[in-house]
């Protein structure tokens, strides 16, 4: 079976659910998630989605370390106009086969 982390985060960044790994908010709309070495050593395939209306998340890049295998994945959320705002969003990142 597939090693996975999935989590819903709040828009200040916090945790509502989910472990495993770690989110820092670097500034409005902007986060980034942090997961550790998973056993396998394969890539993840990260996945992303706004918790509010007429609010879209992204994945603005995906980063696995070399030196350690951690994964980085940083997102931005932005409203209807294009604009950073801060807001809640899910996400789910599978270990790829």
């Amino acid at each position: 079976m597939p090693t996975y982390f999935a989590g819903w985060i709040f828009g200040n960044g916090g945790i509502r659910f989910g472990n495993g790994f770690t989110v820092t908010r670097m500034g409005v709309g902007s986060y980034r998630i942090q997961i550790g070495a998973i056993p396998s050593g394969r890539f993840l395939a990260p996945l992303v989605s706004p918790a509010a209306a007429n609010t879209v998340a992204r994945i603005v890049s995906y980063s696995k370390s070399a030196v350690d295998g951690s994964s980085t994945i940083n997102i931005e959320v932005r409203d209807a106009t294009g604009a950073l705002v801060d807001g809640d969003f899910t996400f789910i990142a599978v270990e790829r086969s």
